[in-house]
């Protein structure tokens, strides 16, 4: 009984810190792990699967999904990194089979770089692509790996500080200025 009035008290000061902070909303690039993934919608894999489902592509998820069915934080941890950046989606398209991470964005999409090394592992399996979505926008694009990596000198380099973690943020701009809105 106790455990579950200290989770109550424990969820409403989070849901406080969450108000005053972000007043009411939280961008993921600006919120800590835990604010990001309490009781949230991953807006963007909705809008993945939505806009992939529109388009009639198939697609299976098989990535974990923090947000609608965590894993228990000590299995995540003890996860090898390559496992922890498993992509979202597995997608069929144009005759081709290739993986899909979702991220959600404002203006400017946000990347570890680590979580980039390992994608590109990912990629040595079958084509990694990302789908970026803004809901501030209400758009999306779809990028290729190579195209992020080709973003380098153009990012902004940065570090978390909730985790020390360096990431670029590179401008969705970019993405619509080069096709690859959807």
């Amino acid at each position: 009984m106790m455990s579950n009035l200290q989770d109550l008290k424990d969820r409403e000061e989070l849901a406080k810190k969450l108000v005053d902070t972000f007043d009411g909303t939280v961008s993921d690039a600006d919120g800590t792990f835990e604010m990001r993934n309490t009781n949230r919608i991953d807006v963007a894999q909705e809008d993945a699967e939505k806009w992939l489902t529109k388009k009639k592509i198939p697609f299976k998820s098989i990535g974990f999904d923090s947000k609608n069915d965590r894993i228990p934080s000590e299995i995540w941890f003890k996860l090898p990194p390559f496992l922890r950046c498993m992509p979202d989606l597995i997608v069929y398209a144009k005759n081709a089979v290739w993986f899909l991470e979702v991220k959600g964005c404002t203006d400017n999409v946000n990347f570890k770089v680590e979580d980039l090394q390992e994608y590109s592992l990912w990629n040595g399996i079958l084509p990694v692509k990302v789908f970026i979505y803004s809901k501030q926008q209400d758009k999306r694009w779809i990028v290729n790996l190579k195209d992020i990596w080709n973003k380098f000198d153009t990012a902004e380099w940065s570090r978390y500080d909730d985790n020390n973690k360096i990431y670029l943020s590179i401008p969705t701009i970019l993405f619509t200025h080069e096709g690859m809105e959807r």
